[in-house]
């Protein structure tokens, strides 16, 4: 299981996802952002990336056969993609696109001209004038990256949709397996309804990881739940208790659930 994510680099990477910010992007940018692209910040909010190339078949500055992409831009007004207003008025670059990627001499965007959902991925190199499509959704252009200049024996970082079983699930969550987890997680969001209590308790379990960066995803994926309704008052404070009491974590408590 490979990582997207760089671990020794915390540049680009912001404070961790809310509920609220997602929604105050949207709001301000008047879009519906790729559930694939959500999915992938709620581990990390944007950072730099291990996969740093794309293919493409046509020249660009960076070559004849792909382009260079060093970070992921995160959801926030500073350093994030609610900045893409500004920069799309700085560089002349074409209204209705959404960027998160790129350095003024080319970008990689969502592109919303034609649709306000689920946007193909564009790439824009202000050298050439050229705009290239990437791919026709963000998920695809996660399984297209690879690293520039080495051979990955077992492909580029993977992203699809899946079917699980609650026993499957509860297996992706007790291991130690990011890809599965994510994946896991975003089965659990469509398919909430009649499965709260197991969601409960899988976020509970969560929580209580040795690892970090999953007890981080638990609540953020916790906040997110429980601003839709699917946990219950009770629920909550359990994991309210549990978050205060890891001075890893602590601080999500008054972030996320400052009434409790």
């Amino acid at each position: 299981m490979k990582k997207i994510w760089q671990d020794e680099n915390d540049y680009f990477k912001l404070e961790p996802l809310t509920t609220k910010a997602i929604e105050k992007a949207e709001k301000m940018l008047k879009v519906k952002l790729p559930a694939a692209y959500i999915d992938l910040l709620k581990l990390q909010n944007g950072g730099m990336i291990i996969y740093n190339a794309f293919p493409v078949n046509v020249q660009t500055s960076w070559g004849e056969d792909y382009i260079h992409i060093e970070h992921i831009l995160g959801v926030a007004e500073k350093d994030g993609i609610m900045q893409s207003e500004y920069l799309i008025e700085e560089w002349g670059l074409p209204k209705g696109i959404v960027l998160f990627s790129g350095d003024g001499h080319s970008w990689i965007a969502f592109d919303y001209r034609k649709t306000n959902e689920e946007p193909p991925i564009i790439y824009i190199d202000t050298e050439r004038e050229q705009i290239i499509e990437l791919a026709p959704h963000f998920s695809e252009f996660l399984n297209g990256l690879f690293v520039e200049n080495e051979e990955l024996e077992d492909g580029a970082f993977e992203y699809e949709k899946k079917e699980y079983t609650l026993e499957e699930v509860e297996a992706a969550f007790a291991s130690n397996d990011e890809q599965e987890l994510i994946l896991a997680l975003d089965y659990l969001h469509e398919n909430s309804k009649g499965n709260e209590y197991f969601i409960e308790q899988q976020l509970l379990k969560l929580l209580q990881s040795p690892i970090l960066e999953f007890k981080q995803l638990a609540a953020n994926v916790a906040d997110g739940f429980n601003e839709t309704g699917v946990l219950s008052p009770g629920a909550v404070e359990k994991m309210v208790t549990v978050i205060r009491k890891d001075k890893d974590i602590e601080y999500y408590a008054d972030m996320f659930f400052p009434d409790n």
